[in-house]
């Protein structure tokens, strides 16, 4: 068909239910005829536009009329046909504004970085999917195939109307070439490439799938406090784990949860050791230092809370509860140690004495007070000896600056060496611990030794082990190499007839072991995996001769 002006029909196609945009806009370039995916983009959007992303399209400020007048203006589109909703109520208003902005305009330019999808672990990818019983439904009632947008959200596994596990497309892959125009097909979806899962790990994905549709339907209507998410975090984990034994079981059960569901894409890089998990606690309940990807909280509150409901009443109870005294309470269990004996010296000098005590201290007991205050003798052990008042006592050291300079350096000797004695005691206790989990031991010793004796304490924090997980500094990238250069052996020896001298491609590799591509993006890593790939695309040698 020609695409000039006088021939290219006008007529739009209409909404489907549960339709994304870029659904529609396949199905208009079908209506179209039009045999390039440039002309489609000039029909949509103009003869500048030459490429659209599937999961957040951009542009949409510049769609034509009538299409515009048709469809909708860019916030209804972008509210009810894409990903967004999804990645709005972890996100501040400001953010939001600015990715609706960033969509209508004509480049998203850093929006899936600023909605923490690129060091989220889950990847920036949304591979299109679809559902095969959804296919041929949709043919036999509407006459042709269309992608659903609730199968697109990530953390969606399994179709949540006919309950079958979604398949994943080849099509606008990072992989795959360029972008283009397609509708979902048994041609271009990818058949089961993992085991059917347990009846267990079934029905967790399902719930971690029903509590991501719910947390889309809130949309924009909704805004999660980053510290009130963290506090309700906190609150469950308490909860959870009265005692340190606990914490160790909840690590453990963590682990024993994201375990089996590591198949399943994007939940690859899940935690699958109690260490690993404790990492991912603690990431979770500490202040947040940037925004997170959604299917963090999603996993996180689908074990703690079950589903994002009871999540949601934790939430609400806790906003409107009034506020309380725990920040004055927790500044008068902080106080200095040394503050302690205030009560003590309060209780004393109340209490009537029976003795009655010297108005003018005879020079014999005034050199022995003195002789005491000089070697740290406390003020109580002085008053009850000597039968003096609190007041005389502090009155006499007042008088004598050299006393008083001489005892504070005593008490501060003597105060420095019991707490770097407790903190020598705690840590020889736990010598795999880190700094941080020191000082949930002992807080008053960690606060105490970092005012008051600042140099020895940071050489000491400078020999303990870091306890921070998943830094890479320490990865040993050859044996990682190694461990992925045998998985594309297995895979390839398990699929393939090894005798064979076939030709593959780059899109049947990536196909079958869908984390590949991410993992050669850094063109630094993998040489051995890179070189079973060439060996492999060029065909010089059967799988049996490379393995």
């Amino acid at each position: 068909m020609s695409n000039s002006s006088t021939s290219t029909p006008t007529a739009l196609v209409r909404w489907l239910e549960d339709e994304t945009f870029y659904s529609l806009c396949c199905r208009q370039h079908c209506f179209l005829g039009n045999l390039d995916t440039s002309s489609t983009l000039a029909w949509l959007f103009g003869a500048k536009c030459y490429a659209m992303a599937h999961d957040f399209p951009c542009n949409l400020s510049s769609l034509k009329s009538p299409a515009a007048a048709c469809w909708g203006s860019p916030l209804s589109i972008i509210q009810e046909h894409t990903l967004l909703p999804m990645f709005c109520p972890f996100q501040s208003e400001e953010r939001i504004q600015a990715a609706i902005k960033t969509m209508a305009s004509p480049n998203l330019g850093a929006m899936k970085y600023s909605l923490g999808l690129l060091t989220g672990r889950f990847g920036a990818e949304h591979p299109l999917k679809a559902c095969p019983i959804c296919i041929t439904e949709d043919r036999a009632t509407h006459g042709v195939a269309y992608w659903h947008l609730s199968h697109q959200y990530p953390g969606i596994t399994f179709c949540p109307v006919h309950g079958s596990l979604i398949r994943e497309s080849t099509v606008n892959r990072q992989w795959s070439g360029t972008f283009r125009w397609a509708l979902p097909s048994e041609n271009h979806v990818i058949k089961g490439t993992v085991s059917p899962p347990t009846a267990t790990v079934e029905r967790t994905l399902k719930r971690l799938g029903a509590a991501a549709l719910e947390l889309a339907s809130y949309g924009h209507s909704a805004h999660f406090s980053p510290d009130s998410v963290r506090t309700v975090y906190k609150e469950a984990m308490h909860q959870l784990c009265v005692v340190p034994a606990e914490q160790v079981e909840a690590e453990a059960s963590l682990a024993e949860f994201m375990l089996p569901l590591q198949p399943y894409f994007p939940l690859s890089t899940l935690p699958t050791t109690p260490q690993k998990a404790a990492a991912f606690i603690a990431h979770m309940t500490r202040k947040p230092r940037s925004r997170y990807h959604p299917l963090k909280h999603l996993l996180f509150i689908t074990w703690l809370f079950g589903g994002l409901r009871p999540f949601m009443n934790a939430l609400d109870r806790l906003e409107d509860a009034p506020q309380d005294m725990t920040s004055v309470n927790t500044q008068i269990s902080n106080a200095p140690v040394e503050q302690s004996s205030i009560g003590n010296v309060v209780a004393h000098a109340t209490i009537p004495s029976k003795t009655p005590k010297p108005k003018k201290l005879i020079p014999q007991i005034r050199k022995s007070i003195l002789n005491c205050l000089q070697n740290g003798d406390s003020k109580n052990y002085i008053c009850s000896k000597y039968r003096v008042s609190i007041c005389t006592v502090n009155r006499l050291l007042r008088a004598e600056p050299l006393i008083q300079s001489a005892r504070t350096k005593k008490q501060q000797k003597t105060s420095i060496r019991m707490r770097r004695a407790e903190w020598t005691r705690i840590t020889n206790a736990n010598p795999d611990a880190g700094p941080k989990e020191i000082r949930s031991l002992s807080p008053k010793t960690y606060h105490w030794l970092y005012r008051n004796d600042k140099d020895w304490f940071l050489e000491k924090i400078r020999q303990m082990p870091s306890g921070r997980r998943g830094n890479y500094v320490n990865i040993n990238w050859a044996d990682r190499d190694r461990e992925l250069c045998n998985l594309v052996s297995d895979i390839l020896l398990k699929n393939y007839d090894t005798s064979a001298r076939k030709v593959l491609r780059r899109s049947d590799i990536f196909t079958l072991i869908p984390t590949l591509s991410r993992s050669l993006e850094n063109r630094d890593r993998y040489p051995e995996t890179r070189c079973l790939l060439k060996n492999i695309l060029d065909g010089n040698v059967s799988l049996t001769e490379l393995i």
